[in-house]
């Protein structure tokens, strides 16, 4: 297996257990990556489906691209606009809000390190991602 299309995979897998993770434990993620965890009934069912769903849905999306050899690169832009926005906004909360836990510093540099990653690839794998 290439470097694409295990960075592609290993993205899309991390994002679909992490989201089981959220669908399944909802208060018990929360706490453990914020501190804290919503107190409603309609807060935890929105963990559930954002935090859960939504990060199945993106692992999955990049799972699918990684499995087709035309699309690894594709795959590659995903990771890294994905990881990005989520840097960006990673960014804008700890300038807004201030006083993040050291988990958030430490999300913040894997998105980036893996964006980086993920378009460096990409630049090299222009042929269309074949092994």
């Amino acid at each position: 297996m290439n470097t694409a299309k295990f960075l592609v995979y290993a993205t899309g897998l991390f994002f679909v257990f992490y989201g089981v993770a959220f669908t399944f434990l909802p208060v018990e993620m929360s706490s453990l990556v914020t501190g804290g965890s919503p107190s409603t009934p309609s807060g935890i069912i929105d963990l559930r489906a954002t935090y859960g769903g939504m990060s199945i849905a993106m692992g999955a999306t990049i799972l699918i691209l990684g499995f087709n050899p035309e699309l690894v690169s594709l795959g590659l832009l995903v990771v890294a606009v994905i990881l990005l926005a989520m840097a960006g906004a990673r960014t804008l909360g700890i300038i807004l809000d201030g006083t993040p836990n050291l988990l958030m510093y430490s999300y913040l540099a894997a998105e980036l390190l893996f964006a980086g990653f993920a378009l460096y690839t990409r630049k090299g794998d222009q042929g269309g991602g074949s092994d």
